[in-house]
């Protein structure tokens, strides 16, 4: 079984199985940012890379801080940070988890420029004072020549976002093309869907995930 994760050098989770092979399709680059981190009580991260391009871990200590996901909680962790998180990533399982925060304060989302909006619009529509920072961009490599092979031999292909699908769907996929497609969101599986293709839903941190792919291949 040939399975290719998509996510970037700084998202992409270890997995102990040898059939899983992470080939990112964009590479992450942090950017200054300012911001008073004292104004505010709750903090949002929206990826593992908006934490790992975050400068102020020593301020967080007490504040409320929530993650898109457990790839993005794992890795807080491991900076000291605890964080809550939905079980199945995504804004709109995020969104369930805010609607429920009985804590008072301003909040703050991180996320990268041209990041989505949707956290933040939620938090808007419900009076909540809310401000975001952008602390990482997102680049396209530089050719992708050297890797559509390993796609076009591909059994399964996992997206865990919408803008690494974007670009596989623009610089790599063509009828050579055989794998089976998965997204770890609704949001992913529904961009994919958009562009008249059928992809499955993965638990990305499943710990049989092979098995899982495998049987739905």
């Amino acid at each position: 079984m040939n399975i290719i994760d998509t996510s970037s050098g700084t998202t992409s989770i270890n997995k102990s199985c040898g059939s899983i092979k992470n080939i990112p399709l964009f590479r992450t680059k942090g950017i200054q940012y300012q911001i008073d981190i004292h104004k505010f009580e709750n903090i949002i991260f929206q990826s593992i890379s908006s934490a790992a391009f975050f400068n102020e871990f020593e301020s967080l200590k007490n504040k409320n801080v929530f993650s898109m996901g457990k790839s993005t909680q794992d890795y807080l962790s491991k900076q000291g940070i605890k964080s809550v998180c939905p079980s199945i990533p995504g804004s709109e399982e995020l969104k369930k988890l805010l609607s429920k925060n009985k804590k008072s304060g301003n909040y703050l989302i991180v996320k990268g420029e041209n990041g989505l909006n949707e956290i933040s619009n939620y938090l808007n529509s419900t009076n909540k004072y809310v401000e975001e920072i952008n602390c990482y961009k997102r680049f396209k490599l530089e050719s992708y020549e050297n890797i559509r092979n390993e796609f076009y031999d591909a059994d399964a292909i996992i997206f865990p976002s919408t803008y690494a699908f974007k670009i596989f769907f623009e610089e790599i996929y063509s009828t050579k093309v055989k794998a089976k497609l998965f997204g770890i969101s609704k949001r992913i599986i529904d961009y994919i869907s958009s562009y008249d293709l059928d992809p499955d839903f993965i638990d990305y941190f499943s710990k049989d995930i092979t098995e899982s792919i495998k049987d739905s291949i």
